[in-house]
């Protein structure tokens, strides 16, 4: 199990092609850290084969990619294309 799990269930149970959270949001489901809401690459989206991250692997689970805005304090999931 991982701990980005609760993100990765939330967003299957989404049904729109895009997700717009919060940081706050996010730290209710996930506990971020410190990382996340400083480096974009954090929320790199790695190719699903050769994932080593545990965030990535769970958002892209779920069908979907990030794309950060740290000024803005937020993240949007995009929908993957299939």
């Amino acid at each position: 199990m991982s701990r980005y799990d609760p993100l990765r269930d939330h967003l299957q149970r989404q049904s729109a092609d895009t997700v717009t959270m919060t940081f706050v949001e996010l730290d209710s489901l996930v506990k971020l850290p410190a990382s996340a809401k400083r480096f974009d690459f954090w929320w790199a989206n790695d190719d699903v084969k050769t994932t080593i991250h545990a965030q990535c692997k769970a958002w892209q689970d779920a069908g979907y990619v990030a794309e950060p805005n740290l000024r803005g304090k937020r993240v949007t999931f995009r929908r993957i294309e299939t």
